[in-house]
This record gives structure tokens, sequence and C-alpha cells, in this order.
């Protein structure tokens, strides 16, 4: 029997917030290198994220939602599964104000009463189906496969290339491939990877001990509170310096390197990436996404905002429409 509470922790920002941009503005004149400006606008879809989880995941202990300190006006702060969390409230004060998700995700063990098992959401990344706990956790080990990959660069600019690379670099300071292979075969090679994947972990033990990379789902992850205090210890330079940093920069490792420390370490779950859901972006005739969100079998989405070149309130409208579509009634979160 489980003896475990699980909770889910979402972080958020709303660009259009004037005081927010007023913070920003002061601090975005620098040497510092942020990664588009699309980071940071909203399309007005968290009550739909809300809606989501009352329905598809309605055993969820506890949502913690990360705030700069902006709050949406339909949202109900009474509500019982509710715990709102200011960035001040658990991001160490040498690191404040930031405008970056690093710091903000990085830090996330230090949020009060946080349960040991918990799921993290960017704002983008949706549930689409049913699920149960065990979509996340089996025997209390977070969900996760590991395929190795190589790190992409897009080009010299790639700042997610570096940060992806930073995260490798790191996990190669502490762990060996061949022995963590050979002390966990069965989660690098598992009949839930497919053929060609298995196939792949095992070509890449010619690399001896070096980890080439991990492939990244880009969807809601499953977390152990204590991996992320085991990675602060073993790595506080790194993180201290990335938290340092007021806007992503190419330098910067983020929460990923606690998912590849749960995988490097065996201290997960194998499951069929297939499994998982789909991570897809915005563009101009966003029908793709309008499809997805019909199909319950997909039971997650992460829903990218990377297209600068688009007609963007256009986009938004779009995809607000279909998602009001799907959950048209108000969930418990909200007023």
């Amino acid at each position: 029997m489980k003896d475990y509470k699980i909770d889910f922790v979402i972080a958020w920002v709303d660009g259009n917030d004037s005081e927010w941009r007023k913070q920003k503005d002061e601090y975005s004149p620098s040497a510092e290198t942020d990664c588009g400006e699309n980071r940071y606008r909203d399309m007005g879809l968290l009550k739909y994220w809300f809606r989501a989880v009352e329905a598809y995941a309605p055993w969820v202990n506890k949502i913690h939602f990360v705030t700069w300190g902006h709050l949406p006006e339909w949202l109900d702060t009474d509500c019982e599964k509710l715990n709102i969390v200011n960035h001040k409230d658990y991001i160490p004060e040498k690191y404040l104000p930031t405008f970056s998700s690093h710091p903000i995700e990085l830090n996330i063990h230090r949020i009060k009463d946080l349960s040991e098992h918990f799921v993290y959401f960017n704002d983008d990344m949706f549930l689409n189906g049913s699920i149960g706990e065990e979509f996340f956790f089996k025997n209390g080990k977070p969900c996760d496969y590991a395929y190795l990959t190589n790190v992409f660069f897009a080009d010299t600019d790639d700042c997610f290339g570096h940060i992806c690379a930073n995260n490798t670099t790191l996990i190669n300071r502490e762990f060996s491939y061949v022995k963590s292979f050979f002390r966990h075969p069965f989660k690098y090679v598992n009949a839930g990877y497919g053929l060609k994947n298995n196939i792949k972990n095992i070509l890449k033990l010619a690399n001896g001990s070096v980890f080439t990379g991990f492939e990244n789902h880009h969807l809601a992850s499953a977390y152990l509170k204590s991996t992320l205090a085991e990675s602060w210890e073993a790595h506080f330079d790194i993180l201290d310096r990335t938290c340092m940093s007021r806007f992503r920069s190419p330098y910067d490792v983020n929460q990923d390197i606690f998912a590849f420390r749960q995988l490097v370490s065996g201290n997960f779950h194998p499951v069929n990436p297939a499994s998982r859901g789909m991570h897809t972006r915005i563009c101009q005739d966003n029908q793709h996404i309008i499809n997805a969100l019909k199909n319950e079998k997909i039971k997650m989405i992460c829903i990218n905002d990377t297209e600068e070149k688009i007609d963007f309130e256009s986009a938004a409208k779009q995809i607000v429409s279909a998602f009001e579509e799907k959950f048209p009634n108000k969930s418990a979160f909200e007023k």
C-alpha cells in the first residue's frame, strides 16, 4: 500500500504585469543573455491547467503555485489544496529578484511543506487525460526513461544547447556511464524502450565512462525532493552560479540535472516514453494542438511558445477556444 503523498508544483509568470515588467527592465540592460521575450508572454491558459488537474488527477495532495507575486484575479486563494508560494518565500534572498526559470526551479526543494514525492510543471504543460498516481511514481520511484543521446546545438547562439551540454558535463563529473549501466542494466535496457533505443544505449558503452546526454521529453517531471538536496550538496558551486544570474545564460544548468541524477543512480522506474505525452509548439495554424486536446490517449501535452514570427494573439485565441471547449466548467480553484 502506498504510504506517501504526491504534490504538484507549477511556476507561473504574468508577463503583462506592469510592475513585474518595470522591475525586469531595471535589470535587463546587462551582459547576461536572455533567451527571448516569448519566455514571458501569457496565452491565458492557466485556468485550464487547474481544470485539467481537477478532472484528471483529483488525487493530488497539494498544488504549490509559484509566482513572482502576481495572482490571477479568478484564482480562489482559499482553496484547501492550493498553496501560494512567492519567490521570496523559498528562494534565497541573494538570488532575487530573478527573471530566469532556473533559480525558480533549482530551489524547489526549499518550498515549505513540499512532499518528498512531487511533480514539476511549467505553465505550458497540461494534463490531457485521466491518470493515476502510478503514472508519475511506481513503488515510490519517479517514472522516467533513460535514453542516451548526443547534445545538439542548433547554432552557436543556441542557449538551450549550451545548457544541455552543461547538464551533461555536470553529471559526468560525478558518475560513470559504464559503472551506472552495469549497476542498473535493466534501467538502460528495457522492453518498454523498443529495440532501437536499447541498441543505442548498448552501443554508447563504446564511449566508456562518458554520458553523451539524455533525451529530454519536456513534459511534467516526477522528482524526489531529496534528489534536489543531494544535487546541491554535490554541486553547490555550479548551482549557486546559475542562481546568481538574473536572466537565462548559456553558462547555466537547469532542473534537468535532477532528472539526470535520478537516471544515472538508477533511482527511477522505467516506462515507455510513448506513454508520457506530446511536446509541440504554437504556430499560425494550430490544428495539430486542437486535435491533440481531443485525444485523451495523449496523457500530457506541452504547448511551447517558441515562435516569434507569428500573429501571437490570433494563435492564442485558437488555442484558448479549444481549451474552453474541452474544459467549460470552473474548477474548485476558481472563485
